[in-house]
């Protein structure tokens, strides 16, 4: 797998992982709001328009043969992490993350997490954020990072808590 800073050449790619990744998603949650799809994408399709604009975002993909199977973005923390937690100065969310439901459960996220941490550590980010709203996402990371640092009960509803970690790049 090679891992790397996207490219503009790669946006079509990343559009149609975005959309497959969510249709997934939302399929498997069970998702019954109608503009869940197009509004997500259509925010996955700012951040990557704002990483070649503005240099506090970066996309990065995970290609394997050739082909985008997975990617994640770090950026300022989004409003749903400032308006719940004290953010430090400067820190950074890890978000955008999908991987291709083709690739998935073959390490693809644990491989994408590792190299997006990496790059934080070399610019000297020692804090970064990560959110989640969806019950299978939030599995995943809990699974991967740990409990979260907060859970929002009843964010999106009922029994549909939203949360958020609080990680350090670096042990201790």
């Amino acid at each position: 797998m090679n891992f790397r800073p996207i490219v503009r050449e790669d946006v079509k790619s990343l559009q149609r992982l975005f959309m497959e990744s969510l249709s997934d998603l939302i399929r498997r949650e069970q998702f019954e709001d109608a503009d869940l799809l197009e509004e997500e994408v259509a925010r996955l399709n700012t951040t990557i328009q704002d990483s070649f604009d503005d240099e506090s975002v970066h996309v990065y993909v995970v290609e394997r043969q050739g082909v985008i199977v997975g990617t994640a973005a770090t950026l300022p923390p989004n409003e749903i992490i400032t308006a719940h937690l004290d953010v430090e100065p400067n820190a950074v969310e890890v978000g955008c993350v999908y991987v291709a439901p083709s690739a998935q459960r073959q390490g693809v996220g644990t491989f994408l997490l590792h190299h997006v941490m990496a790059e934080l550590v070399s610019t000297g980010q020692t804090t970064f954020y990560l959110d989640a709203g969806f019950p299978t996402s939030q599995a995943y990371w809990e699974r991967l990072l740990g409990a979260p640092a907060l859970t929002i009960e009843y964010y999106w509803g009922p029994g549909a808590p939203h949360k958020i970690w609080r990680k350090t790049t670096r042990p201790g």
